[in-house]
């Protein structure tokens, strides 16, 4: 397996600085003619680099189909990679987009709210509007831009913590497979993961505005969302972060029509996974509230019987993966009991 190099900028608070030296290392990879996509954060990024064939900025609500016809132009453009500058959503559609061209992806992120930066996965909506998780190529460079960083909101700030309070629930429904014999297991993988909740773990009591204003919080958090979509790589499937709380995320951009940043969502979805592992829920539920993260279904605009038909949906988002989800095979009484149960008194 090939891990992509990462680089991060931290020699000033200049973000131009940070582009000159974005510009020379995409020079030293040997490529000539790059192909941009970028958000209106990226400019200034983008804005030293050389030989440029083409700079696009994908249209709110692009598509799956956008980014393939898009592949299809950046492969006849004669472009030599594809550099992309911007927040997730931008990073997904050029993963798919480089994927149809044959090409390579430099990524750029613009924000770090989910560890989709370097994971070989991209999360696309179809022509219906539905966010969908593809298999797509990871990038060949990383380069995380401090300075630009530190601008980004809190609230992704937030959600990419989120996306990391997962990882140790999902490698207890990946092991929750393996045991019945349903997938393999990959030591390097698994401890990537581990590890990459490690590096955030120390501030999950925290203040999210806070830390979002440290750039050395800021480069761990980048390590680490890194990292996990590095254990992803390792193990050539999502499930070392990826497991019954993204089923519930899944499930929310299906029926709720994404209410709020995914690894926000993922967070709320662990709030299910950590009850049925037996965990302490309200426990669990007050380090959500220090992190602004939601734990009740009132702050994602749904009522008790919008989360049953969450749960009774979430499992069949991912057909053949077997989470803590599966195990406990919920009909609809079981569903209203765990919610009951959950939120009782709220």
């Amino acid at each position: 397996m090939e891990f992509p190099e990462v680089q991060a900028f931290e020699a000033s608070d200049s973000e131009q600085d940070a582009a000159d030296e974005l510009a020379r290392l995409i020079e030293a990879l040997g490529t000539t003619a790059p192909f941009v996509m970028t958000s209106a954060h990226g400019d200034t990024l983008v804005s030293s680099l050389k030989g440029v064939t083409l700079t696009v900025t994908p249209p709110p609500g692009a598509t799956q189909q956008w980014a393939s016809e898009l592949g299809s132009s950046i492969h006849r453009s004669g472009a030599d990679v594809v550099v992309a500058v911007g927040g997730g959503r931008l990073l997904d559609l050029a993963k798919l987009a480089a994927a149809r061209a044959g090409l390579t992806i430099i990524a750029v992120p613009t924000q770090l709210s989910h560890d989709g930066i370097c994971s070989p996965v991209a999360v696309v909506p179809n022509e219906a509007g539905v966010r969908q998780s593809l298999g797509a190529i990871a990038p060949r460079f990383v380069y995380l831009s401090i300075p630009t960083l530190m601008g980004a909101t809190v609230a992704s700030v937030r959600a990419g913590m989120g996306d990391l309070i997962a990882n140790p629930l999902a490698l207890r429904d990946w092991a929750l497979a393996a045991e019945r014999g349903l997938t393999d297991m990959d030591q390097r993988a698994w401890d990537l993961s581990a590890e990459s909740f490690e590096l955030i773990k120390p501030h999950l009591t925290d203040d999210p505005a806070t830390l979002s204003r440290d750039p050395v919080f800021v480069r761990r958090l980048g390590d680490a969302l890194v990292m996990s979509g590095l254990s992803m790589i390792a193990s050539g499937s999502s499930r070392p972060a990826s497991g019954g709380e993204h089923e519930i995320s899944h499930a929310l951009d299906l029926l709720f029509g994404s209410p709020t940043l995914h690894g926000a969502q993922v967070a709320f979805g662990c709030v299910f996974s950590a009850a049925l592992y037996g965990e302490d829920v309200p426990a669990f539920r007050r380090q959500l509230v220090r992190l602004g993260l939601p734990q009740h279904p009132g702050q994602l605009g749904l009522d008790h019987e919008d989360v049953v038909r969450l749960l009774l949906a979430a499992p069949d988002t991912r057909p053949g993966r077997f989470t803590v989800l599966e195990q406990a095979d919920l009909d609809e009484q079981g569903a209203a009991n765990l919610v009951k149960r959950i939120w009782a008194g709220d």
